[in-house]
């Protein structure tokens, strides 16, 4: 299935005299001055994501878009009047067809592809399908139906957590991944299929938004699980810096790089540092040191079983530093957090709290 290629996919298709309408009437005269105001037509896939459903409900509210195409294998709940759901799954053989006349349709110019997994899986191949195989499905519709611009929702963690990182990295940094993990591995795959189609369609404005971790009140992720437990086990002898992204400013982000044209990958992350320690101690938590050489082991033995929700090649990331360059997000992209590390990490443990203490409110009849 993945020896397909954007090449063979963007002579395939002639475009429709309607395609050319809906592309016109894209481009709206709109201020009294006399300015054009740009429209736009958008799709995602990942509709049902966290950011999809963010974005979706945002666009909902932005006079600046006209329509919405959203792909995914169920109906988001966000979606209102100007949102039209298609259900498209990334692992079907004739996914990139079925995406490319949808694209072509709807006369879409922008296209955010946001479908990954927030979780590691179990179902490793399936996961495989879905991120890598289903980001070439991606790249390949979007090559055929000629859209002008592509950003893709990627992570911090394609860098990889290794001793020798500088204490930050830069986008020209290497992608190490971690080899041994498929899931950060496919994240990679869906960077390198998206530099395949800036390299085959060089008109195509291509955006990779490098998130750091993402944590809030509504945002689920392993590191989100970590973060919740009132005792967690840290590697002993390691105490690595961490940074933290907002849920909203990761939304903001998304929304900057959609109404903007910002070439390129992007580290998306929370100003300042934390080291892990201090990251535990602000919410309370208790930190037990383990010994690596125990605790890897027996990680990797539990989530071989299904025991433990993270796998023991993932215990790097909290043992290494794999801190971002914010630099180019400021100076080049022009985007700027409104929380800090600190401040978002705060208003996660804060929103938590506040759970709980609605829970214990709930059970005990409000008394």
């Amino acid at each position: 299935m993945a020896t397909k290629s954007t090449s063979s996919k963007t002579g395939s298709k002639k475009s429709s005299a309607g395609r050319r309408g809906k592309r016109s009437a894209s481009k709206k005269a709109a201020s009294s001055a006399g300015s054009e105001r740009r429209t736009y037509r958008v799709a995602l896939t990942g509709a049902c994501t966290f950011l999809g459903e963010r974005f979706i409900a945002a666009m909902e509210n932005d006079p600046d878009c006209e329509h919405v195409l959203a792909m995914d294998i169920r109906r988001p709940n966000s979606a209102g009047a100007k949102t039209r759901y298609e259900r498209v799954d990334l692992t079907h053989p004739a996914a990139d067809e079925r995406m490319a006349t949808l694209l072509e349709r709807d006369g879409v110019d922008t296209l955010l592809h946001l479908a990954f997994l927030a979780f590691p899986s179990h179902a490793s191949s399936w996961a495989h399908e879905v991120e890598a195989i289903g980001s070439l499905y991606v790249m390949n519709a979007a090559a055929a139906a000629k859209v002008r611009k592509v950003i893709l929702a990627s992570t911090m963690m394609v860098y990889g957590a290794y001793p020798n990182n500088p204490n930050y990295l830069s986008e020209d940094h290497r992608l190490r991944g971690m080899p041994s993990s498929r899931w950060v591995m496919d994240k990679i795959a869906a960077e390198r299929e998206l530099v395949r189609l800036k390299a085959d369609m060089p008109e195509v404005t291509t955006t990779s938004l490098r998130f750091g971790i993402t944590i809030g009140p509504q945002s689920h992720s392993f590191f989100s699980r970590v973060f919740s437990r009132d005792v967690v086990m840290r590697l002993m002898g390691y105490d690595p810096l961490m940074q933290f992204l907002h849920e909203d400013d990761a939304v903001g982000a998304l929304l900057h790089a959609y109404r903007g044209d910002y070439e390129g990958a992007f580290n998306v992350v929370g100003d300042n540092v934390l080291y892990l320690s201090d990251a535990l101690r602000l919410g309370g938590r208790v930190g037990i040191p383990v010994p690596y050489s125990l605790f890897k082991p027996t990680t990797t033995a539990f989530w071989g079983l299904q025991v433990v929700d993270i796998p023991g090649n993932f215990l790097d990331f909290f043992r290494y530093a794999w801190c971002g360059d914010d630099r180019r997000m400021r100076d080049v992209m022009g985007f700027k957090p409104r929380f800090s590390s600190r401040e978002a990490l705060v208003a996660f443990y804060e929103a938590k709290e506040r759970r709980r203490a609605d829970l214990r409110s709930a059970q005990w009849g409000g008394s």
